[in-house]
């Protein structure tokens, strides 16, 4: 008799749109403990686009109609943020484990609730924030454990992906009111980035908007790091790097992780951007899965694993919770021509 923790978690998708298209759904098919079971979609045409799937799952108009398909164990919650905790609350009282996409929510109080539901009904709820499963991430994660915390000098986190060329089925991308602009849909990405590998929040941040673009400009202080984070919706840019009391600088991109060199800052970022896009286009031509998919990838083998009973670097609703707090704070601070702004503290449901 096999152990029922190697047999495949029967999963289910709300919401068949872009990022399930590009990411979830090619990293579903490289991951053998999954069998998708289900899916669903209020957008007809999506539907449609997935009936002609080689093996389709069940599909279904609605999240309840979803949610009583038997044999259920997980969902993947994808739709457009306002709808996260609606879908997430009800997938968890009917017995199944969560993996919601960032953000978590887009209110404190729904996320809290959130958090609650999965307490309660004692299930797995996830938030994707799936940066952390990028190599040179993972990389640099163990690089710290081996430094002491206070010879952290400072930190900057450049990152910037375009959303013209995304071609969403729903419109939320760009609205801020809608969870969509640059605060919870790239800031977010960031705080909790950074917070996983300094192991520790912001006690207070700010933020300004730059120039006519949208972009913001956003400052963390951690301790004793000041963490500087630029974040837009523009060309791909992505750059990491801490800066130590020897001198020494360590620098991740999306796909690379090592010693910044000598030169020119401006010839050193135009040096790991450049080396980013080489390496995508490198495995866009040798059809190899690039470092996005492999994190999805890896997002979702820790996810069945945690599932099992296995410890987890994804996170949780605590985190997710923070990142929400976070976001929260340095919208309060742009409203306030970047005055500093206190982040509230949070703290995981107790056992």
């Amino acid at each position: 008799m096999r152990d029922p923790a190697s047999l495949p978690l029967h999963l289910g998708v709300i919401g068949c749109g872009r990022v399930f298209e590009r990411f979830h759904l090619p990293a579903i098919v490289r991951v053998p403990t999954i069998s998708l079971l289900a899916g669903c979609d209020t957008n007809r045409s999506r539907l449609a686009w997935a009936e002609h799937w080689s093996s389709p799952p069940a599909l279904f108009d609605t999240p309840a109609e979803l949610l009583g398909c038997p044999g259920l164990e997980a969902v993947l919650v994808l739709t457009p943020p306002a709808s996260h905790a609606l879908n997430v609350i009800q997938a968890l009282e009917a017995g199944l484990h969560v993996l919601v996409e960032k953000p978590m929510a887009l209110d404190p109080g729904e996320a809290r609730q959130m958090a609650e539901a999965a307490h309660l009904a004692r299930r797995h709820l996830q938030v994707g924030f799936s940066r952390r499963f990028r190599e040179p991430y993972q990389k640099l994660r163990k690089a710290l454990q081996r430094e002491d915390p206070l010879r952290l000098r400072r930190v900057r986190f450049e990152l910037a992906f375009p959303v013209a060329s995304w071609n969403a089925e729903s419109d939320f991308l760009g609205k801020e009111s809608h969870g969509g602009g640059v605060l919870d849909d790239v800031l977010s990405h960031q705080v909790d980035l950074v917070c996983w590998l300094l192991k520790g929040g912001p006690d207070r941040v700010r933020c300004e908007v730059k120039g006519s673009s949208g972009g913001v400009s956003a400052e963390l202080e951690i301790g004793s790091v000041m963490v500087h984070c630029e974040s837009a919706h523009a060309r791909y840019a992505e750059r990491l790097r801490m800066e130590l009391a020897d001198g020494r600088v360590l620098e991740a991109s999306g796909s690379h992780l090592g010693e910044a060199g000598s030169g020119f800052e401006r010839w050193r970022r135009g040096r790991a951007l450049l080396l980013d896009r080489v390496s995508l286009l490198g495995h866009r031509l040798l059809k190899r899965p690039n470092v996005s998919l492999r994190s999805f990838e890896g997002q979702l083998r820790d996810f069945v694993g945690a599932i099992r009973g296995a410890s987890s670097q994804g996170a949780t609703p605590g985190d997710g919770l923070q990142a929400v707090e976070i976001v929260r704070a340095c919208r309060a601070s742009v409203r306030q021509e970047g005055a500093w702004q206190a982040v509230r503290a949070t703290a995981e449901p107790a056992e």
